[in-house]
């Protein structure tokens, strides 16, 4: 619903979509600036009411957006309108179909706990949130969220799979981020779960890091892959996760979100409100002024910086 206090909503995410800045939170919130963050108005046609947690644009005017009770949502018009492509029921049923198909042709151990998966989401209803997404192409992409759930279209959103079999994922863990680095895909997850991807996401192994607390975000940086989570704990690796370097980070404050800047380096959010700059080995703090929790950050075409943080959308100056 439009709302005259939208602007001060729970805001989760925050993309671009070409100069456009679109935001994305509780109540399927989603707000527009076309001036670098300085005003913001609400998208004209949102056809949910649920928190949507992640937004991203792989083309100006093509975007998407995921949230609670497995959402999935496509713009073509740069986030002016939207429409349903997915939701938790479908989304369920496409599971129990997949499973018993599988069952059907193999019945094994696998195919059996896969069927029972299924049905328990089939009765749990549309509960669980996705929590991030990633497209390859504008027709092929994934999207993840809580209780290891992963879906993946080929058209465009038309159709989705249930792709909870091609994950070395045997407890379910949430799948929290999915980013690419050089055509190799990667997930991360709670309880230091870290997947990779080198044939394009058919089948997605374990990695091995020296945390095992949850992870929130992953991002690329010029060739590599960071991560990071809670506590501050944050990871580089140069080698497609065969090793990890651990960065410094200034502060013990759970990590929400990392985003690469234009001039090279990465940008953190936490959530004690702070934004921190990702240099050489460490994360150093940004001089700010006291700001409610930060969710996520971008950069905005004027080289300023605009977050989503509990209590909208907020614009900071440049690192």
């Amino acid at each position: 619903m439009i709302s005259r206090r939208a602007d001060a909503a729970f805001l989760l995410d925050i993309a671009r979509a070409g100069k456009r800045l679109v935001a994305v939170g509780e109540r399927g919130t989603v707000l527009l600036s076309d001036d670098d963050g300085r005003s913001w108005r609400q998208a004209r046609q949102v056809p949910v009411a649920v928190t949507l947690t992640r937004v991203a644009f792989p083309s100006t005017n093509s975007g998407w957006a995921v949230g609670h009770a497995g959402v999935v949502l496509a713009s073509d018009d740069a986030g002016e309108t939207w429409s349903r492509r997915l939701d938790g029921r479908t989304a369920a049923t496409a599971a129990l179909d997949a499973a018993q198909a599988a069952l059907a042709r193999e019945p094994n151990p696998s195919s059996k706990h896969a069927l029972r998966e299924a049905e328990r989401l089939v009765a749990d209803g549309p509960d669980k949130p996705f929590l991030d997404l990633h497209f390859t192409t504008p027709q092929r992409g994934f999207v993840v969220g809580a209780y290891g759930n992963i879906f993946r279209t080929e058209d465009g959103g038309r159709t989705w799979r249930p792709w909870m079999s091609h994950l070395d994922n045997p407890n379910g863990y949430h799948l929290n981020a999915i980013a690419a680095v050089d055509g190799v895909l990667y997930i991360a997850g709670e309880h230091g779960l870290m997947l990779r991807s080198t044939d394009g996401g058919e089948h997605f192994s374990t990695l091995k890091l020296p945390y095992e607390g949850s992870f929130f975000t992953v991002a690329p940086d010029a060739g590599k892959i960071v991560v990071g989570g809670l506590r501050g704990n944050a990871f580089v690796s140069a080698d497609q996760g065969k090793s990890w370097k651990r960065l410094d980070v200034a502060v013990p404050v759970s990590l929400a979100h990392v985003a690469p800047l234009s001039g090279g380096g990465l940008l953190f959010t936490n959530q004690a409100g702070q934004a921190l700059r990702g240099s050489g080995d460490g994360l150093r703090s940004l001089r700010l002024p006291p700001l409610p929790p930060l969710t996520a950050a971008v950069e905005a075409a004027d080289g300023a910086i605009v977050a989503a943080t509990y209590r909208g959308p907020r614009r900071l100056p440049p690192p």
